[in-house]
């Protein structure tokens, strides 16, 4: 029991502050100890609609789609690639350009 025990091996801590974090979706770069901000998104405005503590089985959302038309759904689930409403309509993921929960 007495025996000598390996040293622990410690990392290296890099402190540079030029380089990419993402907090709650949105990416944040640093440069030149500017901070720009990019828009969250479809796949993680989504996310946020199906994981918030109000979501049940349904939310109604206004979709805009890539070519300006604006739909007002119901949403209840979602596939690989669409969006499924409670009128069992499969909305492709990749024609929205804005989603929002109304």
């Amino acid at each position: 029991m007495d025996k000598d025990l390996p040293n622990i091996y410690k990392g290296v801590v890099n402190t540079d502050n030029n380089q990419e974090k993402s907090v709650l979706g949105e990416e944040i770069t640093k440069e030149d100890n500017k901070e720009i901000k990019f828009e969250k998104s479809i796949d993680q405005e989504i996310k946020n609609i199906f994981n918030s503590s109000d979501f049940i089985y349904k939310a109604d959302v206004l979709i805009t789609l890539k070519n300006n038309e604006k739909i007002k759904k119901t949403i209840i689930g979602k596939n690989n690639n669409s969006l499924i409403t409670i009128d069992d309509e499969l909305i492709n993921i990749n024609n929205i350009s804005k989603i929002e929960k109304i």
